[in-house]
């Protein structure tokens, strides 16, 4: 199966699970059912076919004269058994079982703790993993006559825009080494994780190649990051990215970087990106990573007194793939500034009021009464609901967002990040910035802030300054006793129910400010990207210039300066023979690689992006007038919160 895009990528194996799902009731688990959401949801299974839609859980089962059953599923022992239950609780024929991971991972998770290196040398891991589990399946139905099929399909990719993508499956990998965030070793292998965080690297790299093979992609592959080299190092050694490699025939680059080298932009809460700030503030869409839940009660007669939490009425959401008018819509929020995102939808809302505002040519302002007027006239009139339900959604989440109580604190935590980027850059070694934080930990419930958020603007500071700044010992106790106190009043909402003495405080804020100083050490392996608070260009004083910015400007610089911290898988080798016998130690050769010598360069980030990093990187890359294609891809879009609870493991 060939694709020209990701978008294309994720249709066309989409295609293929609709070949098969025909009179089938269809069990799928979450991340699947996020990446069926952006190829256009639920009714594209219901008219391709199938007779029930439910989810992958132990719960579940189907009537007894549904006979046959489709699963999309990550292929984990876990689901193996949830799939196992709902077979004994069934009465299934004839059993399909959608991979969504590459056979040849499943194979070796299947058989942990055995040597199974010849079969996966000799390249008949796939091959040997498909017989087991039609084995599996043959044996929970229990019947002579029945039929069964194991299939890898690789749906794990989202396109929100059509330069951005996402693989919601793979949205709880981080880089961490045995939970930590420094390895132990300089001698890294995977086997220095733990067998989970190793079937993740796994799992990530066999989804990238069934990627790159769609899409007749062989790669020069480039990394940034310890755990990064360990995703860089499957693809390029497993057997089954190395016969692919041989049958590809478009070259392309292939960046991928840690998140953790740089996590001031993720934690910051001064995003210009209304997409950033629509997931900053509203709910998660239930199972969903990268959609929100729009309270839809303005719309309708229902009584609804606590949403999302009442189920009374199903939450709307931000993406719609089938209606192109939507998905532009989508494409504003994350690349144009909130005054065009309003007058978009002023000007789509308009079409259809039909209590005839004024003409959005005569406004000079949009604001979210003036939007929120236009979608309250539709309340109760179903038809017009219907036919324009997907701008309809986007309106009220961006007016709920702007509306919410909590932009009042995300202008506030956006303030208190610029104090402390001025006086990081005026100070250094001699700031008060750790008791500033303490002191703001105090007062936090007089100002209104979140517990929560607190401990992103921690993380902010630490990966802001990096090796640059050592806080005073004294400063970081008197903070670490600081965060002790509010974590015992706050720690049954932070950690959702779990109970901590104080003595268990204790240890969690030691725990949290040593993993905040790991935070700060991240940079300490790159030599020219080390720092990201830099003079500003364009104003007086400091602007924070984050690493991957940093990386996209010299890659489209058409001088082509020396990046030192993008390593290439290839040249590790050739670097070590160098070394030894002391040649060219000065400088490299005329002949390096570069990513630009390819017309396709992937750079996917592992641990989350903004939609706020993508529009910055992207619009690098067109001002540069480069007519290389840049897909920019990571695991999430994620907010403040989320990248502090990845950093801190909370």
């Amino acid at each position: 199966m060939s694709a020209v895009s990701v978008k294309e990528f994720g249709r066309v194996w989409w295609s293929e699970v609709y070949n098969r799902i025909i009179g089938a009731v269809v069990f799928l688990d979450d991340p699947s059912a996020e990446c069926l959401h952006f190829d256009g949801g639920l009714f594209n299974l219901l008219n391709g076919g199938a007779v029930a839609v439910k989810s992958l859980s132990p719960f579940e089962f189907s009537r007894k004269d549904h006979k046959k059953a489709v699963f999309i599923t990550q292929t984990t022992a876990t689901q193996l058994r949830t799939i196992h239950e709902i077979i004994r609780n069934s009465d299934f024929t004839h059993c399909i079982l959608i991979s969504c991971v590459s056979f040849d991972v499943v194979y070796l998770e299947l058989n942990e703790g055995k040597d199974v290196s010849d079969v996966i040398a000799a390249g008949r891991g796939p091959a040997e993993a498909t017989k087991q589990l039609e084995a599996m399946l043959m044996e929970w139905i229990g019947k002579k006559q029945c039929a069964v099929e194991a299939v890898h399909i690789p749906i794990f990719t989202i396109a929100p825009t059509s330069v951005v993508f996402l693989t919601p499956p793979y949205q709880h990998v981080y880089p961490t080494f045995d939970g930590k965030l420094i390895p132990d070793t300089t001698s890294l292998d995977l086997y220095t994780l733990t067998s989970e965080e190793r079937s993740q690297v796994r799992r990530l790299a066999s989804g990238l190649n069934s990627l790159m093979e769609s899409m007749n992609l062989k790669e020069d592959i480039y990394y940034m990051g310890a755990y990064s080299s360990l995703v860089t190092g499957v693809l390029e050694n497993s057997p089954v990215c190395l016969a692919r490699r041989k049958n590809c025939t478009q070259p392309a680059s292939l960046i991928i970087v840690d998140r953790t080298l740089d996590l001031c932009g993720v934690t910051s809460h001064g995003m210009e990106s209304v997409l950033d700030r629509v997931m900053c503030v509203l709910p998660r869409f239930p199972g969903h990573s990268n959609n929100v839940a729009v309270d839809m009660s303005p719309l309708c007669e229902a009584n609804v007194i606590s949403h999302p939490d009442d189920m009374q009425l199903s939450p709307g959401c931000l993406f719609h793939a089938n209606d192109e008018s939507c998905t532009q819509t989508f494409d504003h929020m994350v690349n144009k500034s909130q005054k065009e995102v309003m007058f978009d939808l002023y000007n789509k809302l308009s079409k259809i009021d039909v209590q005839k505002s004024p003409s959005p040519k005569t406004l000079l302002k949009v604001t979210p009464q003036s939007v929120e007027k236009i979608v309250s006239a539709s309340k109760g009139n179903y038809e017009v609901i219907s036919k324009h339900l997907g701008i309809l959604q986007q309106a009220l989440g961006v007016v709920q967002t702007l509306k919410s109580p909590k932009r009042a604190q995300l202008d506030l935590l956006t303030s208190l990040e610029n104090q402390v980027q001025q006086s990081l850059a005026a100070s250094r070694d001699s700031t008060s910035v750790l008791m500033q934080i303490s002191q703001l930990i105090k007062t936090r419930k007089d100002r209104n802030l979140p517990l929560e958020n607190l401990l992103a603007l921690i993380v902010h500071v630490y990966s802001l300054t990096g090796t640059e700044v050592s806080f005073p010992a004294a400063h970081e106790v008197t903070l670490t006793e600081t965060l002790s106190v509010a974590l015992f009043e706050e720690h049954r909402n932070l950690l959702e129910g779990r109970v901590l003495s104080p003595e268990q405080c204790d240890q969690l804020a030691n725990n949290l400010v040593a993993r905040a100083k790991d935070v700060s050490s991240m940079r300490r392996i790159l030599l020219k990207y080390n720092s990201v608070l830099k003079p500003s260009e364009s104003t007086v004083g400091h602007e924070y210039r984050g690493v991957l910015q940093q990386l996209v400007e010299d890659l489209v610089d058409t001088e082509r300066p020396e990046m030192p911290d993008l390593r290439h898988r290839n040249e590790g080798l050739k670097d070590l023979l160098r070394s030894g016998l002391n040649i060219l130690t000065s400088k490299k050769t005329r002949g390096t690689k570069h990513p630009l010598d390819n017309s396709t360069v992937i750079i996917f980030v592992v641990g989350g992006v903004t939609a706020e990093e993508c529009k910055r990187l992207h619009r690098s890359v067109i001002t540069s007038g480069v007519d290389n294609t840049v897909l920019i891809g990571s695991t999430k879009f994620v907010t403040p919160v989320e990248a502090m609870r990845d950093a801190l493991a909370l």
